[in-house]
């Protein structure tokens, strides 16, 4: 599978290659949607950067859980929807783009170009923890879809030397991994009682635990602390900073 993370460090925002055919998927940069862009519309830019302008938004009341949505109804075009309170959206419908919301945490997308289903996954340190990435596994192998058969796809997130956190967020993650060994990088001392956590690692050590293959998942070293030029940063900003949409779009059902 062949990736380009440098369209993120464009104005045009960022753009997934290497997807199976009949999908796009992307996410927004700061050129894309500056901060005071209006919530409805920022996914809505996202969905013209990845050629389906008149493609149904669907986005999420986001709550840092594990809830996952479904949503197969026949997509109205260029209208744009409020799923419902959750942090993580399946679909397989044409013509629906499925958007989350991120500043810091991290955006997963997934896809099989098999049967067409898709998912659109926010994981912050919360929704790691209650593993949001095996609730939606869970929802996905139900309906037929082969863990082999997925693609994953990370979008922009705070990378693990800005992200230190508190006693109580590292060991909510070090339990969060169960049978499942976490690598020794996914949680590391930092000062003091502090740790360095990297939330992407954590969420692809999941993926492949349940039978992901190595090589569909591309997790690029996009930090949105680091680069206050494409990407904002709540750890950085503070509450009133923009928020990157990064979404993915069936163009054409098997």
């Amino acid at each position: 599978m062949t990736f380009d993370p440098l369209a993120a460090a464009s104005s045009a925002g960022g753009r997934f290659g290497g997807l199976p055919p009949g999908f796009a998927a992307g996410y927004t940069t700061r050129p894309v949607a500056p901060d005071g862009t209006p919530a409805d519309l920022v996914p809505r830019l996202l969905a013209g950067a990845l050629g389906s302008a008149d493609a149904e938004v669907v986005r999420l009341v986001q709550v840092h859980g594990r809830a996952v949505l479904e949503d197969d109804s026949r997509p109205r075009p260029g209208s744009d929807r409020v799923l419902g309170e959750a942090d993580a959206v399946i679909s397989r419908a044409e013509g629906r783009l499925l958007s989350v919301f991120t500043a810091d945490c991290v955006p997963i997308l997934l896809a099989d170009g098999e049967s067409g289903w898709m998912a659109a996954i926010h994981a912050g340190w919360r929704g790691t923890a209650a593993r949001i990435v095996d609730a939606v596994l869970d929802r996905l192998f139900e309906r037929g879809v082969a863990p082999a058969s997925l693609f994953a796809l990370f979008g922009p997130s705070i990378s693990s030397a800005a992200y230190e956190v508190g006693p109580e967020v590292a060991e909510a993650l070090l339990a969060s991994g169960g049978g499942t060994p976490l690598p020794a990088l996914a949680v590391v001392p930092g000062r003091g009682d502090r740790h360095h956590v990297d939330l992407g690692l954590i969420n692809e050590t999941f993926l492949l635990a349940r039978g992901l293959l190595p090589e569909r998942i591309r997790r690029p070293a996009l930090c949105t602390l680091s680069d206050p030029h494409l990407f904002p940063s709540y750890r950085r900003d503070g509450p009133g900073t923009g928020r990157i949409a990064t979404g993915i779009v069936r163009t054409a059902l098997p």
